[in-house]
């Protein structure tokens, strides 16, 4: 069987918004949208790894409107020195997931901050538990962004993972420090891409995290690509209530799209992105 391949028209005025993590579904899901507001910008993404010099270098090109950046080899982080302008959120994560191209002007932004913060406040106002603690599991560039929201939202935060001496390198390369509190944690953040493998509680020290939760938020979303999410499937069984991935997405989606089109609403986004579940 062949490879199906989706199409899109060049024109000499043609940008590229370029990523380094995407599905044959994801490039079709943001050409599709693209074009069906008219907009002479193309989707293109990049499945193998690119040194940060490298990618900058793409996005400072004149074809580029600029891209996204995903964790791949703390990527989020390498790439920041090769940007013009970096705004405050991103400084202080050391993460930058959106970078803008303004007439040869690289501006770094994170917009998973935003995306974050909307699905922890909306589902810390929806349960019914009492969730003052939260351990954060991994040390990619989500963990930082996470520390800092949880602790503006009030909860007293541990910083932990497979492996601590990454942990203890992020800790430090943030200049936190972990509250004095100990297990069980009221919330757990997975920031790590293991609630795809069938064999996750097998990650060093996530089974004991998730004893006597209350509640957990999955940065990982295998489901987009309609495979199994194990670690939600995990939460259904043992009654934790779960907060998925997309609620996540939706509001960084948005914000990060009003960033490369400029003058478009929220609304116009959810819609063609098809962003309303």
């Amino acid at each position: 069987m062949s490879e199906q391949r989706f199409k899109v028209s060049l024109t000499p005025h043609s940008k590229f918004i370029f990523s380094t993590s995407g599905s044959a579904s994801s490039i079709e899901r943001h050409n599709s949208a693209l074009q069906k507001l008219e907009l002479n910008l193309l989707y293109f993404t990049f499945p193998h790894e690119i040194a940060a010099k490298d990618y900058a270098d793409l996005l400072r090109s004149p074809i580029s409107r600029g891209g996204a950046v995903t964790g791949k080899d703390g990527l989020k982080s390498k790439i920041i020195p090769f940007l013009d302008e970096v705004e405050p959120i991103a400084k202080k994560t050391l993460a930058v997931n959106t970078v803008v191209n303004e007439n040869g002007k690289l501006h770094g932004f994170n917009t998973d901050a935003i995306g974050l913060k909307t699905a922890l406040e909306n589902a810390l106002k929806s349960t019914a538990h009492s969730i003052k603690t939260a351990a954060i599991y991994g040390n990619g560039g989500v963990s930082g962004v996470a520390y800092h929201i949880l602790k503006d939202l009030g909860l007293r935060v541990v910083l932990t993972g497979r492996s601590p001496e990454k942990v203890n390198a992020k800790k430090e390369d943030l200049g936190i420090k972990d509250d004095e509190i100990s297990a069980p944690y009221d919330l757990i953040v997975d920031a790590t891409p293991i609630s795809s493998q069938p064999n996750f509680l097998d990650a060093k020290g996530f089974s004991e995290l998730l004893n006597n939760c209350k509640m957990l938020f999955c940065h990982n979303m295998p489901e987009k690509d309609n495979k199994p999410n194990f670690l939600k499937s995990y939460c259904e069984e043992n009654n934790i209530e779960f907060i998925p991935g997309s609620a996540m997405y939706k509001a960084q989606l948005v914000r990060q799209y009003q960033l490369f089109i400029g003058d478009i609403s929220a609304e116009v986004i959810i819609e063609n992105w098809n962003l309303t579940d």
